[in-house]
């Protein structure tokens, strides 16, 4: 009794002890815990929690990873960069401190998000987006642009060019886009249009080509001007045209490049100021811009899994990061659905009095709708086209074909014939005959005599075979 009445005063007392002190035990990396109230055998059993307490602090350290790229996978499954996975919860639009933003799906043009969108606010260098455009489509790699003393003259961001300088086009493209040069900007007008007047004006009339409606443009770099305006929407328009050729997307890709010239040989290397390129995932352009009165301005592009997107900020307080934000908005809740590629067969088109009932009606560029990411909303193509009369060119346009997303329609595209059509053999004597019904009626009858005199030779010696078969059996 007094034995069992100590032993439990021992453990009492060592409960109630202070802190106990650590030894290594026999093995190595074993640490046991000994108190002298416990002895050995109050020693083993401490040894014995602490050493489960190691082993699930190891297997801890083998679930972080474990845990880690299993965030991978499901990151990868919902269609996003690794790393970027995030709950969706209530889907609460950006805030964004821009005086005027939009988001849109490059290959759609479908608005995702907009603040201010059709405002009209000064562009800065984001108007070097069109000059591009036009640089491509007028000159090619090799052309040679010779600076003038105009050229070299001008004011703000350089690629100090010296009168008589000379700069391939090719190279030209680059340093507008990293270097954002104004002096090649003034090249590039000259040497396309004879004076920048007159190229700025070029530059409005084939941005109201694209799409561009609410755009003026009144200089060829953006500089600070009366009257030069564009809008969020109008550049996300532009920037979406101009990823159509793959040099433009090579160079707003670009972080440095070096480029060749005759003179001020030893400023070469371009480097990409864009700082969202530098730090966001899967960036791949677009152009910057800043004035005083333009304030910061971003023109941005991502690409995560194979999707696009386009942005723009106006008058940023901090442009980058607020591209970041629009783009992992759009990523992280949105995904997009293909609805037909181009040149696949979307519908067919009745045609009258031709040698086919029908033509195969084809698009020319890829279909595609944003949605919900899980799948949410409904997406689909709606057909609008007519009945016509053959014949019909291959190319010829049948109609229209709309992406309607949840009933609201988010792109348009024309509807293109796959192959010509000719007009029937009837329709087209008809149509060489005037249409007139009595000529028509004779032409009828015509046909139909002539046939049947073909027919009449054989008929009558078929009859003739006949009655002799019928005379030698009688005989």
């Amino acid at each position: 009794m007094r034995e069992r009445a100590a032993g439990r005063r021992g453990r009492a007392g060592a409960i109630a002890s202070p802190a106990p002190r650590l030894r290594r035990g026999p093995r190595a990396g074993r640490i046991g815990t000994v108190h002298p109230a416990l002895g050995r055998r109050g020693g083993a059993r401490t040894q014995g929690a602490a050493h489960i307490t190691v082993r699930i602090t190891r297997l801890a350290r083998l679930f972080v990873p474990i845990a880690y790229l299993a965030t991978l996978v499901v990151a990868l499954a919902a269609g996003v960069p690794a790393g970027a996975a995030e709950p969706l919860g209530a889907l609460a639009p950006p805030d964004v401190k821009a005086s005027a933003a939009i988001l849109v799906d490059a290959v759609s043009g479908q608005v995702i998000f907009e603040k201010s969108a059709d405002a009209q606010r000064q562009p800065a260098s984001t108007t070097k987006i069109m000059t591009a455009i036009l640089l491509l489509e007028t000159t090619q790699p090799d052309e040679v642009i010779v600076a003038d003393k105009q050229a070299a003259e001008t004011e703000g961001s350089s690629l100090n060019l010296k009168p008589g300088e000379r700069v391939t086009a090719h190279d030209m493209l680059y340093a507008l886009m990293l270097r954002s040069a104004n002096d090649g900007c003034v090249a590039v007008a000259e040497h396309i249009a004879g004076s920048e007047a007159r190229f700025a004006e070029m530059m409005t009339e084939r941005a109201r080509e694209i799409g561009a409606t609410r755009t003026v443009f009144r200089n060829c770099n953006g500089l600070p001007m009366p009257g030069h305006v564009s809008t969020a929407r109008d550049l996300a328009t532009l920037a979406r045209f101009a990823s159509r050729y793959p040099e433009f997307n090579r160079a707003t890709a670009t972080r440095f490049y070096t480029i060749r010239r005759d003179r001020n040989k030893a400023d070469v290397l371009l480097k990409n100021h864009a700082r969202f390129l530098w730090h966001f995932p899967g960036a791949d352009g677009v152009k910057t811009g800043y004035t005083n009165r333009a304030g910061r301005c971003f023109v941005g592009g991502a690409t995560w899994n194979g999707w696009r997107l386009i942005s723009v900020v106006l008058n940023s307080p901090d442009p980058f990061p607020e591209t970041a934000q629009l783009m992992k908005y759009g990523f992280y809740h949105f995904e997009a659905r293909r609805l037909a590629e181009a040149g696949q067969e979307v519908a067919r088109v009745a045609v009258r009095g031709g040698a086919a009932e029908s033509v195969p009606a084809t698009v020319d560029a890829a279909l595609q709708a944003v949605l919900r990411r899980g799948g949410v909303g409904d997406a689909r193509l709606v057909v609008h086209a007519e009945p016509l009369a053959a014949p019909v060119a291959a190319g010829a346009r049948l109609g229209r074909v709309d992406v309607v997303v949840d009933g609201r329609v988010t792109a348009s595209a024309p509807l293109l014939a796959a192959q010509a059509v000719a007009p029937s053999l009837t329709a087209s004597v008809a149509g060489r005959l005037g249409g007139r019904p009595i000529v028509m009626l004779l032409f009828v009858g015509v046909i139909w005599y002539a046939r049947t005199a073909a027919k009449g030779p054989g008929i009558r010696r078929s009859r003739v075979k006949a009655l002799l078969r019928n005379t030698h059996r009688r005989g």
